[in-house]
């Protein structure tokens, strides 16, 4: 879940993602978020029902961060299909090419450093996924600006994961810290994630998330997966259904 963020039409890697953390990224996200593997593994599990009986097919992954996300395949049965990555860190993508070649996945594999926008044009793909990256880009123009950028990427009728924060209640983020605190987090580092979180300024509702969907293309959202504010869905991409 590596994450992006925007200046103008680009979205500009957010930092601290570097070496330093990226060997540890994946233990921390199991903390900070409940289920981290879940959220993965439905993740999978929606795209390969929405392409079920496809012996082939290539799907995009937008923030591919430490190549956690793509491990759940080794389990569908699908060594037709193949997979690109885009991760704007080096650190990150180190880790990731490192596991998915542990995991047997990297031959059918095209990793790519750098944001979504310099992707090279190629053929549009069956499917995508986009785990933790846009709560991190701030503001509701840059935010569409992401969506049609993945859309514009996909086939019509292309399902679409997207897992990221909605909503901002302090009574869950008190849950969350509490949490955290409970696993070990020191003190200071509560204080600082507290402070961080009051500055960020998440997807407001499912409605306000849904409406950035509809403005793309994107139908009959679903929800797939829940852990305090984070959130996963379920979309399809219909080109003339954008408004």
């Amino acid at each position: 879940m590596a994450h992006e963020h925007p200046a103008s039409s680009a979205h500009h890697f957010v930092t601290g993602f570097g070496a330093d953390r990226a060997p540890h990224y994946d233990a921390q996200a199991a903390v900070s978020l409940a289920g981290f593997h879940v959220a993965y593994e439905l993740g999978v599990s929606a795209l390969t029902a929405q392409l079920d009986g496809q012996d082939a097919a290539s799907l995009l992954f937008v923030g591919l961060g430490t190549g956690a996300e793509l491990v759940p395949y080794t389990r569908f049965d699908v060594p037709g299909w193949r997979f690109t990555g885009v991760e704007p860190s080096d650190a990150m993508l180190d880790v990731g090419r490192k596991r998915l070649e542990a995991e047997g996945l990297l031959s059918r594999t095209h990793l790519h450093l750098g944001e979504l926008h310099t992707l090279p044009p190629g053929p549009p793909f069956d499917g995508a996924q986009m785990m933790g990256v846009l709560h991190h880009v701030e503001g509701e123009e840059a935010r569409l600006s992401l969506l049609r950028e993945v859309t514009r990427r996909l086939k019509p009728g292309a399902p679409l994961v997207v897992g990221c924060r909605v909503g901002m209640d302090p009574e869950l983020l008190k849950v969350e810290l509490r949490r955290l605190r409970a696993y070990g987090v020191p003190p200071d580092a509560l204080e600082h994630r507290r402070q961080r979180m009051a500055t960020m300024r998440p997807i407001e509702s499912d409605a306000a998330l849904f409406a950035m969907f509809a403005q793309t293309g994107l139908v009959a959202p679903r929800t797939l997966f829940v852990s305090l504010q984070f959130k996963v869905f379920l979309a399809r991409f219909e080109p003339g259904a954008a408004r």
